[in-house]
């Protein structure tokens, strides 16, 4: 593959960087009106609209058994579904600065999930290791030598949605090996079946806070924020990346959310960056380099399916 010049993808990569980093912010915003439930299911339906749009806009019709349709909803479990209401609960007991950092441990809990589902695909030492480094960065992150102080709840939260994430990318792995679509096309149908999986759960929450999806609320732009950037149109630049860059450049977006993140919610939410943290993401994302040494790239907020072996087809 032949790497285009810089100007053509850099844009790109740093638009998908400051897009998933600012998710944590969005969340912690739409937080302030909405339940947990409702930020996920808001986000899912903003996304499905954008990604069917665009799909209209390229006449793009997936073409999928009901089959493929089944195997896409298992992926959506883990990717787009669970996790996206279990982040805004972890969201409401830790900083997004903290959720942001932990979010970094997708990557490990793939390569986790592959080593122990996919027999074929056996960890290397370097993974090994990778796992173990980044086991131990999330206990200096958490700051774990400090019992009282440490988000238990929070922390629980974060990581399972992270851990719902690696699950979510080891069965699209295993189970859309032979789905012949394109990114958008496979994102769209993922993040439509999660939106339908979300509505009872939303219907189901305490009503929004009075005002909060008002033209002029904070809280309702928030949620259209995240579901156009975050959870759609994101998806479409990383691939672009993918496309002109190559896999190793896009995936090296995953070094850059955090720190985005990090500075939106020290400038912005005005939140506290305690010196454990940046030293805890630093011996993590050293794990997550170990990790993805011979895995292929995932995308940094997750939330999409990686199309297995199949060269991306971005609708850019």
């Amino acid at each position: 593959m032949t790497t285009a010049p810089a100007r053509a993808w850099v844009p790109a990569f740093i638009l998908a960087a400051v897009s998933w980093g600012s998710s944590f912010l969005f969340i912690s915003i739409s937080l302030r009106g909405l339940s947990p439930a409702q930020v996920g299911f808001g986000r899912v339906l903003v996304g499905a609209a954008v990604l069917w749009t665009m799909l209209l806009v390229t006449r793009r019709r997936p073409r999928l058994s009901a089959g493929d349709v089944l195997r896409i909803g298992v992926a959506a479990l883990g990717l787009s579904t669970v996790p996206f209401v279990l982040i805004p609960l972890a969201q409401q007991h830790i900083t997004s600065i903290l959720a942001s950092l932990l979010n970094a441990t997708v990557p490990l809990w793939t390569a986790l999930f592959v080593a122990l589902l996919i027999p074929h695909e056996r960890a290397t030492r370097a993974q090994v290791g990778g796992l173990v480094i980044g086991a131990l960065g999330i206990a200096v992150l958490l700051g774990a030598w400090d019992i009282d102080g440490l988000p238990v709840l929070g922390a629980i939260l974060m990581l399972s949605a992270t851990a719902f994430y690696g699950i979510g990318s080891t069965m699209s792995r295993m189970l859309l090996t032979r789905v012949d679509e394109g990114p958008t096309a496979l994102s769209a149908v993922q993040i439509g079946i999660s939106a339908v999986l979300l509505l009872p759960l939303a219907l189901l929450a305490p009503a929004p806070e009075p005002g909060a999806l008002d033209l002029d609320s904070e809280v309702l732009w928030a949620l259209l924020a995240l579901g156009v950037l975050g959870t759609s149109f994101t998806y479409v630049l990383f691939w672009r990346v993918v496309k002109l860059a190559g896999a190793t450049t896009a995936a090296s977006v995953t070094y850059v959310v955090p720190v985005v993140a990090t500075t939106l919610g020290i400038l912005v939410l005005h939140e506290e960056l305690r010196w454990h943290e940046p030293v805890g993401a630093v011996i993590v994302l050293t794990g997550v380099w170990l990790a993805q040494r011979t895995s292929r790239p995932k995308t940094a907020e997750a939330g999409v399916i990686e199309p297995p072996r199949k060269e991306p087809d971005p609708a850019a």
